[in-house]
């Protein structure tokens, strides 16, 4: 069975910056919470829609399962009955915070991610882990595949062939690694999808694969970046992405002033915390393009330019062609500064600064 080596790291990144745009493009004004319905036409990618619905009915159960006191008789028939006319119920009226649905859609988009990579394995983690697979429940998931769904169909088909209510795990995962081994040649192909992921926000193939190319020794290669410090760098805990100030008292000139500007050596000589380009401070940069790593690349985007990808490729372009520091500084101050209301006090402006700085090292 052929299967492709995924950067599960590179993929968290890219799921939890494109679950932060998404949820920020949708969650503006008066729109606090999300429906069931909008849930389903959220993305042009319907497998994840699907998969967001997926996920939210598989912690619902887990939730519900627990609903249960010592004072009452939960296994009478009646008391059943009405809870579950409850549920049904309740399950028609989905609405759901930006704070609670962020984390649904950050799944989904890499579970898809997954999934089109590696159905194989995916069907296998996800519906037959556990030590008994009882085929009724392999059904209800049946409605959450939309791609390669032919194949999770022929699963159950075959599964029901064996005239049993539940199977081991070893004899059911037997079955699908026979059925997957005829689907193989049929499956959906992969860069499909990238297409369509690359049309919400930029991505390439080779950005989600696991590269074992050496880096030259002068290439900047960040550190693992935990999702907890990745979700705080593109969410914010104390502003959002895209700041609505008006007017701000410092402009961005101030951060290469001197007198205002912070070096990491400073910063590291009163013993704070070093950033993520702290131990890279004396690397000469030799082009920005590729010097970026993905996990910052997403951060940048988000953080410093509103979430449009292309305004970033377009000034990594314009700053790798500058001539010196003073050309590359004016482009940001007059630019994308101006137009993105940059916060010079911010993290991700300071390290974004710190690589233009050391792209033009003597």
């Amino acid at each position: 069975m052929k299967e492709i080596n995924i950067d599960h790291q590179k993929t968290e990144s890219y799921s939890i910056a494109l679950s932060e745009k998404l949820c920020n493009e949708f969650y503006q004004g008066t729109v606090l919470t999300i429906s069931g319905q909008q849930i389903l036409k959220f993305t042009p990618i319907e497998q994840v829609n699907l998969f967001v619905v997926k996920n939210l009915f598989e912690k619902w159960k887990d939730e519900t399962s627990k609903i249960r006191s010592p004072y009452f008789d939960y296994e009478n028939e009646e008391v059943k009955e009405a809870l579950q006319s409850f549920l049904n119920k309740l399950s028609k009226h989905i609405s759901i915070r930006k704070e609670f649905f962020k984390p649904l859609l950050k799944k989904s988009i890499y579970d898809t991610w997954m999934y089109v990579f590696n159905p194989h394995k995916f069907i296998s983690i996800d519906c037959l882990s556990k030590p008994v697979i009882v085929i009724n429940e392999l059904c209800e998931k049946e409605r959450y595949f939309k791609i390669n769904k032919s194949l999770f169909q022929a699963l159950i088909k075959k599964l029901q062939l064996q005239n049993k209510p539940a199977l081991p795990q070893e004899e059911a995962q037997k079955i699908f690694d026979d059925v997957y081994k005829n689907f193989e040649p049929l499956l959906e192909p992969a860069s499909k999808y990238v297409e369509a992921f690359s049309a919400l926000l930029k991505i390439q193939p080779q950005d989600l694969l696991i590269s074992h190319e050496t880096p030259e020794k002068n290439d900047f290669v960040s550190e693992p970046v935990s999702e907890n410090i990745l979700q705080n760098k593109i969410a914010g805990q104390s502003h959002t992405y895209l700041k609505k100030e008006a007017t701000r008292e410092k402009t961005v000139n101030d951060l290469f002033a001197q007198n205002h500007y912070q070096t990491i050596n400073d910063l590291m000589q009163k013993n704070e915390p070093e950033t993520i380009l702290a131990s890279h401070k004396k690397t000469k940069i030799h082009e920005l393009k590729t010097a970026v790593p993905l996990n910052l690349k997403y951060i940048f985007i988000n953080e410093l330019f509103g979430g449009n990808s292309d305004d970033y490729n377009l000034a990594i372009s314009q700053l790798d062609r500058c001539a010196d520091y003073d050309s590359a500084k004016n482009i940001i101050e007059q630019i994308y500064a101006k137009k993105y209301l940059w916060d010079v006090d911010k993290s991700e402006t300071m390290e974004f600064m710190e690589l233009v700085e050391r792209r033009f090292y003597k």
